[in-house]
């Protein structure tokens, strides 16, 4: 039986963190710039269904139960959001989400184990 790759699940907790406060952002947006709203919700949405594809690919490929402990501990991780979030601020972390949670969702898939 494989285990759980803990390099994986780091980078899937950074990318969690990317999305969610894209997420947030999107909901909250009060800016003027539609188009900037559309790209910010358009991302968010993509990155939502990068992580579920994630979370299924791995439990397919490694071991069925293995999605639940990554998504708790990715729940988890949000706790340390709060502080970079406090750091940088939310536009910030919305705006670093566009280039992080792509590169994090890389690095994610690179490192389930086989």
């Amino acid at each position: 039986m494989q285990s759980i790759s803990w390099l994986s699940v780091f980078f899937y907790c950074l990318f969690g963190m990317f999305v969610y406060y894209q997420q947030l952002h999107a909901r909250s947006f009060r800016g003027s710039s539609k188009g900037f709203e559309t790209v910010l919700m358009l991302s968010a949405f993509c990155g939502t269904i990068t992580g579920l594809a994630y979370l299924i690919y791995y439990g397919w490929t490694v071991v069925w139960w293995a999605p639940i402990p990554i998504f708790a501990v990715g729940l988890l991780f949000t706790t340390v959001g709060v502080f970079v979030e406090r750091l940088l601020g939310l536009f910030a972390l919305s705006l670093l989400g566009f280039i992080g949670w792509p590169l994090c969702a890389i690095a994610m898939f690179k490192h389930i184990p086989n």
